[in-house]
């Protein structure tokens, strides 16, 4: 099982017509949609208000096939909201309403999870500002160490959140010694690396390190050096938020056919290449849950295109 934990929230992504549509997002609710759209198993850890919003969120994790046990509610703090501002190349930055939103209010007792060995969890640095949520991210890591299973850590930098950009980087530093699996994007890099060095990257557990680099394509590497890159797909980017989510769950979803076996450099390459895929459809919609490609979409993109 995969699991990811931190924040569940509703992105207002603008419309062609100036209005807001609100659309499920978060990166850990995207990462565990992308693998259960790909066949994959996978559960959401978090909290939710006991609003509309809440009750959305939830709809919508179970219609993408995600697990929803491990999903609290709470009358003490409202769901979280992002407004999402597009540029014509279909980035995005976003305006974040969330002081405290339900999910930071997660706090480590709540936790039910009984992880056993190979299982992951998969986690972002959003969630890691001072909360009982952060709490309950350092007991969870613990717990599925201490069970033999995998730990994943998506950046995912997002600064606005954050008072000092130093205590982000603070906060990534604490927390990344404890993952095997690392995604970090070109534009983190130098956020988190003074050397803007990947190597830098490969303290504590760290094991492996995918670095994406937009429509510049995206590589592999473990501490022997860079095992394996590919090419970006040259598809016209609609909206581009939850596209490394969607990227890091193909991989995830990957490793859970692999079992306990390590990607060699053939294996690796090929992963990126599928996950690769599923970034670039999912930029080719509004939204990013919506967007989330399924195998069947997937197969049939990469039958037509060649990076």
């Amino acid at each position: 099982m995969i699991y990811a934990i931190g924040e569940a929230l509703i992105d207002f992504v603008p419309q062609p017509n100036g209005d807001f549509s609100p659309q499920v997002g978060g990166a850990p609710l995207n990462v565990a949609a992308a693998v259960a759209r790909l066949g994959g198993q996978s559960s959401l850890i978090t909290q939710l208000g006991a609003d509309a919003f809440g009750g959305q969120i939830v709809r919508a994790a179970q219609a993408a096939g995600v697990d929803t046990a491990h999903i609290r509610r709470t009358d003490a703090a409202k769901t979280g909201l992002a407004f999402v501002t597009l540029q014509p190349d279909g980035e995005r930055s976003f305006s974040f309403y969330r002081d405290p939103s339900a999910d930071m209010l997660y706090a480590p007792e709540q936790l039910s999870v009984q992880p056993r060995a190979g299982d992951w969890l998969h986690f972002c640095s959003v969630s890691l500002l001072p909360s009982p949520m952060r709490e309950a991210h350092a007991e969870a890591i613990q717990r599925f160490r201490e069970a033999g299973g995998h730990i994943s850590f998506d950046l995912n930098i997002r600064l606005p959140l954050w008072a000092d950009p130093n205590e982000c980087r603070a906060a990534v530093w604490d927390f990344l010694p404890s993952a095997h699996l690392v995604k970090v994007s070109d534009d983190e890099l130098p956020f988190v690396s003074e050397r803007g060095e990947l190597s830098d990257l490969f303290v504590g557990d760290v094991q492996h390190v995918l670095y994406t680099k937009g429509r510049h394509g995206a590589e592999w590497h473990t501490h022997a050096g860079k095992l394996a890159e590919v090419p970006a797909f040259p598809v016209q980017a609609v909206d581009a938020t939850g596209a490394g989510d969607a990227f890091t769950g193909a991989v995830l979803r990957q490793w859970q056919e692999l079992g306990s076996a390590e990607p060699d450099a053939e294996t690796a390459a090929g992963m990126l290449r599928r996950a690769a895929a599923v970034g670039a459809l999912t930029i080719l919609k509004r939204g990013a849950l919506a967007a989330l490609p399924d195998e069947s979409q997937l197969q049939g993109f990469l039958a037509k295109e060649q990076p």
